[in-house]
């Protein structure tokens, strides 16, 4: 965060009770912040937990894909067989031209839908996933990463992880993050997934034992 980038955003998000409220020195500011980043950092145990968690779920979510997925198929086909009979109809003057005509065009804008969404399933899933990792490796080490910059990559920084940094009445400073480091910095969801973590590593030593 420049120097400039830090006195407009004090002005602009200071929470102020009355007009006199004392303006922050920069230095105090850019201290708050670097403090901030260290207290909202992920912890480590907590980004492998969160980790799990989402990825459980774009797991269990790739599944509901797979099987829309083979709907799609199943309909690809149905489409193509229609396709074949329509023309079969048509050399045995069974289907004017005209009608020929509209049905294969309606039949080809439908088989390029269902080619796209058949296609898009994994692609999506293998990015998501890959998106997830980056943010996550950021969210747990972005004290670090802030320490480490200039003021010109802070300011960057700053509008990747939060949308607002908001210097309050008591001179600290308060972020509301961005997607998807607002799911990743909430507390309430790291603590569940952390439970999450342990009920699976619980039910898996239960099931070792009983084998």
């Amino acid at each position: 965060m420049n120097s400039s980038h830090a006195d407009s955003r004090s002005r602009m998000h200071a929470k102020r009770t009355n007009c006199e409220r004392k303006s922050m020195f920069v230095p105090d500011i850019e201290a708050a912040v670097e403090d901030y980043y260290r207290h909202v950092q992920i912890p480590e145990h907590a980004a492998t937990a969160l980790r799990e968690l989402v990825t459980s779920e774009f797991d269990r979510l790739h599944q509901v894909a797979k099987q829309e997925s083979q709907g799609y198929e199943a309909e690809r086909e149905a489409l193509r067989d229609e396709r074949t009979k329509l023309m079969q109809a048509h050399y045995a003057g069974a289907v004017p031209l005209d009608l020929l005509g509209s049905e294969q065009d309606r039949i080809a804008r439908r088989l390029a839908f269902l080619d796209a969404q058949i296609n898009a399933g994994d692609i999506e899933y293998e990015q998501a996933k890959a998106h997830l990792d980056d943010c996550l490796a950021l969210a747990g080490d972005m004290h670090a990463i802030y320490m480490s910059i200039d003021d010109s990559l802070r300011r960057i920084a700053n509008q990747a992880f939060f949308d607002k940094l908001i210097v309050t009445d008591d001179d600290t400073i308060h972020g509301e993050p961005g997607v998807p480091f607002n799911v990743f910095l909430n507390r309430d969801v790291q603590t569940l997934a952390i439970r999450q973590q342990r009920r699976t590593a619980k039910s898996g030593t239960q099931a070792g034992l009983s084998d």
